[in-house]
């Protein structure tokens, strides 16, 4: 009896300590879940107020180095538009939210459908974090030399090995005759011999086949163990339901289909990599291959959902891609309540119109906003004015803005209505001691570009952007081949806007008949400079070179 009741109270205790590991291991989980959505919080309020270093580095970086805007529009990179918006847990997902941004021929359907699907995923803020903590949660879980899904991808789309099912057959015919012919021999029916021979030929046919099955159990835990981590985030988006939202729900129908959706498969992987984990142990696994052709019957059926699994796999994988791209935006949506859609109108009387238009990576206490639109037949506009009165990142305004808009984004404005352009900037020029260009040159080489952009014939008008033009050489060269340029784009296809210090360029408005001028201007009082970076017509009335000069001390 004391027998009886140590054994059942030592079954108990096991069964409770099992329970209790089991639970604390739910509770540890739990906390980590929680730590990464504190975390994903705070990072939401550095993504409000700009605190950078508290942001998330992207996942993918683009290479900007001929591109025509995004390196002039902090589009890309550190303390960037894609640094700001990216919440991607994946690089194929970051990748993707970066090419939006730097699209260079927008596609307004591209477009319209995008900004439907971030308007209607705006709200689903805990969808989104849930997701986000459970895609962090699941990367923990990552060791080094682990396969990345698109490295399992590529691995699934290797050739698929054929030539089971004649092996497969013979061998299954001589399992079942070593088992009669065992039996018989072991009760004395028979010799021995005709075993022997059967048993013999199972073991040389098996070895003849033996590449048809290496590395099956390291493939299949492979396999298994990153869809198992990838899984659980597909399961989630599989489970969630949209309710009334008809687009999202036809978006992620490919989750849902009955008998193609993740769950299915995952249940199909999970259970071959049971079976192929057979191969771990080293006592059944040569007996139990010795008297079935195990290994070749499970590396057969891997092959076939290899096949089948593959171009499943690579749709959710892309569709997912896009959920979690679409995903940043919506957030960057939802953090900025205040920016509104822009509209897309083929209006040929005013193709740009904004209202209050502000620049998304300056922080609401130093921000300035500004009204600006274009009219039909005054689509070229000269900036003149003062030193930091604001010129160069009103032009990275209007350009940033345009970038969000054709991301499918809102846009940083009370309101902005645009047609479809292909954006051209020549902002940032910087001298390429590489490459042996000057400064100068570096800038002649980028307006070359822009010109055979503008004469190129395309249905998308350019939008360009040109900041101090020519301000790598003397004055006088300086005018002469800024008021040709000048001469040279007005007309085209396309508008933009150029700043200059050249106050004479001004006087270009009585020869273009395209151009009209407007300027930004500094306020001095008591020997204080201040401005104020409103846009206003006309050209600037004032400098303030020689009152810096002052100011700082240094000799006029």
């Amino acid at each position: 009896m004391n027998g009886f009741l140590f054994t059942f109270l030592l079954i108990a205790f096991i069964g409770l300590f099992l329970y209790l590991v089991t639970q604390h291991k739910q509770v540890a989980d739990t906390l980590k879940k929680f730590e990464f959505l504190k975390q994903i919080k705070e990072e939401h309020i550095a993504r409000i107020n700009l605190e950078w270093d508290a942001i998330k580095t992207p996942e993918f970086q683009a290479d900007i180095k001929y591109h025509p805007f995004a390196d002039d529009l902090n589009c890309v990179g550190k303390q960037s538009l894609h640094h700001l918006i990216d919440t991607s847990i994946y690089e194929g997902s970051s990748k993707l939210l970066s090419d939006w941004l730097l699209t260079q021929e927008p596609v307004a359907q591209q477009i319209l459908n995008r900004q439907q699907l971030i308007q209607n995923l705006k709200p689903f803020q805990i969808f989104r974090d849930k997701l986000r903590v459970t895609a962090l949660f699941t990367k923990t879980k990552a060791t080094r030399g682990d396969w990345s899904m698109d490295q399992l991808l590529e691995w699934l789309k290797l050739p698929k090995k054929t030539g089971f099912k004649l092996p497969l057959a013979v061998l299954t015919g001589l399992a079942i005759s070593n088992l009669s012919l065992g039996i018989l021999a072991l009760i004395g029916v028979i010799s021995s011999i005709p075993f022997v021979l059967s048993l013999l030929s199972y073991v040389i046919i098996y070895k003849l086949n033996s590449e048809k099955i290496s590395g099956l159990y390291d493939a299949t835990f492979e396999v298994d163990k990153l869809l198992g981590r990838f899984g659980a985030i597909l399961l989630q988006v599989e489970q969630f339901n949209f309710k009334k939202e008809s687009l999202l729900t036809e978006f992620v129908e490919v989750f849902h289909q009955q008998k193609v959706k993740p769950s299915v498969y995952l249940k199909k992987v999970k259970k071959l990599a049971g079976s192929a984990s057979l191969q771990t142990n080293q006592v059944l696994w040569p007996l139990v291959n010795l008297m079935m052709p195990w290994d070749l019957y499970y590396a057969m059926r891997f092959e076939d959902l290899k096949h089948d699994l593959e171009p499943k796999l690579a749709v959710w994988l892309d569709k997912f891609y896009q959920l979690e791209a679409l995903n940043s935006i919506a957030n960057f949506a939802a953090l900025n309540p205040d920016y509104p859609f822009p509209s897309f109108e083929e209006n040929e009387e005013t193709p740009f119109s904004a209202k209050g238009l502000g620049h998304p990576l300056i922080a609401d206490s130093n921000k300035v906003t500004n009204d600006f639109k274009v009219e039909t037949g005054k689509e070229l506009f000269l900036l003149t004015g003062s030193n930091m009165a604001g010129k160069s990142t009103f032009l990275r305004t209007v350009g940033i803005n345009l970038i969000l808009a054709y991301a499918g984004a809102p846009v940083n404005a009370k309101e902005l209505t645009t047609s479809y352009f292909r954006v051209f900037t020549s902002i940032n020029i910087v001298d390429s001691l590489g490459d042996g260009l000057s400064h100068f040159y570096a800038e002649v080489k980028r307006l070359k570009r822009l010109l055979d952009e503008l004469r190129e014939p395309n249905e998308l008008p350019l939008f360009y952007f040109v900041d101090e033009i020519y301000k790598g050489t003397n004055n006088k060269e300086r005018y002469i081949g800024s008021a040709a340029f000048l001469k040279e784009v007005a007309g085209k296809n396309g508008m933009g806007l150029v700043s200059t210090h050249d106050l004479e360029l001004a006087g270009m408005e009585k020869e273009i008949p395209q151009l009209s001028n407007w300027h930004f201007s500094e306020l001095i009082v008591d020997g204080k400079m201040s401005f104020d970076y409103k846009l206003k017509p006309g050209a600037c009335p004032s400098t303030n070179a020689l009152q810096i000069m002052k100011i700082e001390g240094l000799p006029i």
